[in-house]
């Protein structure tokens, strides 16, 4: 029963076990129904001409009442002889004699004037009935002809026989026919669930690799050969999941080339359904948010981003069907400058609605503001000491010149503006230099105690004039060894002396020392000057950036120098701080890579 309830194989011999059985039963009903109608057809022609021969015997003197005994009792030896059951009735349906009902019961016969079989006779023909009989509860056939004497009906002769030769004939012929029939059902059931089980495999087959499909496994085939529709669709499904495994494949190969090209964008993708509701986000849209995609999506934008102009340009994009774009700024944000274009693609809620692409362009912004900054501090740096040199020419060409001891003054200012003008020139090309993408370092390995003596003795001068003691403590330890270019290292070690000379008193210390920090050595160069206000210490190594710029300008400085510093320790890969206390001095420090004395 189980192979049946789960089996299509033993559902269909089920079916055509049954159809079987139902055919078989049908043909098996009208056989009986044809058996028996031909016997009763039989017996009826026998019946009939028993009654015919009988009622030649019965002489129509017989009806009169006096001679009813002798009827009676001619009725009940011809039934003997006949082994039938005959009953005279007369024409008023009175049962005269009956071959099995003695004299005595007569008259307790009900009347059989309205019996189909006495009718059909009382009309002058033959008439046939089948009933039970109450009299001896027996299943009769009854026979009724007419008894006639010159043309008028007298009465019926009725000739009785119980059905038992027709049921033994029946049970005869219904047992070979059952037999028949109970081999041939055996045999359609063994055969049908013989090529049940045979399409059961084939199917289990077909199923077993439509369970592979729906697992994702399109390399198994299915292998059929019954030559019929099963090999046929075997044959499909196997091409079906050949073409499935090629389309998969490309359409995971665009996903992965999509995947790639929207995880490695610079700018922030971002889409939605009809509702605002974010359905993916790439990398860059998650930082520049701020916002991981597993929290923001299937989430309302306004609750994931938070910014009620992003989320209305959305939904007015969407609503309209059309490409809206904006430049934003987020404050929220780190001061971001956002610029944002919505496309909407559709309104349906089951489909991708609305496109947002996001680009960040705060360091386009930054840079146009230090471009703008940069190019306002060159023109004002070059205009101070140009404005100075017109205003002396035009002095001294107004009779100026005349006067040697003004014309001398005169010309030793233009000399010192003109040096200005160089050093900045000097300056801002070698910011432009280790700036540029084609700088390269010629690194070596050299000593640091050589290089800060070099760089000691470029402005001995200087500390001479300013009466500063500089306490070189490098030169001490002259085993530390860097890995530098010997340019750029004395760039580096004049540039912060000098800006320590530049902003030290009169009788003051610079202190240069250095120390080994496991592949780095960091170099410190320590003044007590004026110190730098606290507010002003991130801002030191910007270019142009001056703390007090009035006696910056007044000492000679372009306000490049600690940019130029930073630039250069950084393309060797290390790095410059600074540290001051307002008033009592500052220690700037740098490193560079350490050289193993070995």
């Amino acid at each position: 029963m189980i192979f049946i309830r789960k089996s299509f194989g033993g559902k269909l011999a089920l079916i055509y076990g049954l159809l079987f059985i139902s055919v078989v039963a049908i043909a098996s009903f009208f056989a009986f129904r044809s058996v028996e109608s031909r016997a009763l057809a039989q017996l009826e022609e026998s019946m009939v001409l028993q009654a015919h021969l009988i009622s030649h015997l019965l002489n129509p003197t017989l009806f009169q009442t006096e001679h009813r005994p002798e009827l009676i009792k001619l009725v009940r030896d011809l039934g003997m002889e006949a082994k039938a059951r005959l009953t005279v009735i007369d024409t008023s349906g009175v049962v005269l004699a009956d071959s099995q009902i003695s004299a005595d019961q007569l008259e307790e016969v009900e009347n059989h004037q309205w019996r189909p079989e006495v009718q059909a006779a009382l009309r002058g023909g033959i008439g046939t009935d089948i009933h039970f009989s109450r009299t001896v509860r027996v299943k009769m056939l009854y026979l009724g002809i007419p008894l006639e004497t010159q043309g008028a009906v007298l009465g019926v002769l009725r000739i009785a026989l119980p059905l038992d030769s027709v049921n033994t004939m029946l049970r005869s012929v219904a047992k070979p026919l059952l037999i028949s029939a109970s081999i041939g059902i055996l045999f359609v059931l063994v055969f049908s669930f013989g090529l049940a089980r045979l399409i059961s495999k084939q199917i289990g087959k077909l199923k077993d690799a439509a369970q592979r499909y729906a697992r994702g496994d399109l390399t198994h085939k299915v292998l059929i050969h019954s030559k019929d529709e099963l090999e046929i669709l075997a044959e499909a499904m196997n091409q079906m999941a050949g073409t499935l495994r090629k389309r998969i494949q490309e359409v995971e190969g665009e996903r992965a080339k999509f995947s790639a090209v929207l995880t490695n964008m610079a700018d922030g993708v971002i889409a939605v359904d009809a509702r605002n509701k974010i359905l993916m986000m790439n990398p860059s849209a998650e930082k520049i948010f701020g916002v991981r995609k597993e929290y923001a999506c299937e989430r309302p934008f306004i609750e994931a981003i938070r910014n009620k102009k992003l989320d209305e340009m959305l939904a007015l994009s969407i609503r309209e069907q059309r490409l809206v774009s904006t430049e934003i700024d987020l404050p929220q944000w780190g001061n971001k400058n956002l610029r944002v274009s919505v496309l909407g693609i559709s309104r349906a809620d089951d489909r991708i609605a609305g496109i947002m692409v996001i680009s960040d362009i705060s360091e386009i912004r930054r840079l146009e503001n230090l471009r703008k900054e940069f190019v306002a501090n060159v023109s004002h740096e070059l205009r101070t000491p140009l404005t100075s040199l017109h205003g002396f020419i035009e002095t001294l060409r107004g009779g100026a010149l005349a006067d040697s001891v003004k014309s001398q003054e005169f010309l030793k200012m233009m000399e010192e503006d003109s040096n200005r003008l160089t050093k900045l020139i000097d300056d801002l090309l070698d910011l432009s230099r280790v700036e540029a993408e084609e700088f390269v370092l010629e690194t070596k390995t050299l000593s640091l105690a050589e290089q800060a003596d070099k760089a000691v003795a470029f402005l001995n001068r200087r500390f001479e004039e300013k009466k500063i003691t500089l306490e070189n403590r490098i030169k001490t330890d002259p085993g530390i060894n860097v890995s530098a270019d010997p340019d750029g290292l004395r760039q580096v070690f004049v540039n912060l002396l000098d800006n320590a000379v530049k902003f030290s008193r009169e009788n003051g210390k610079i202190i240069l020392s250095a120390v080994q920090e496991g592949d780095w050595v960091r170099v410190t160069v320590e003044d007590t000057g004026c110190g730098i206000p606290a507010g002003a210490i991130p801002r030191v190594f910007e270019r142009f950036f001056r703390v007090d710029k009035a006696r910056s300008r007044e000492l000679g400085g372009t306000g490049l120098g600690l940019s130029i510093v930073k630039h250069i320790v950084e393309a060797h890969g290390g790095n410059v701080s600074c540290q001051s206390e307002f008033g009592r001095g500052s220690r700037f420090a740098f490193t560079l890579p350490a050289v193993s004395a070995k």
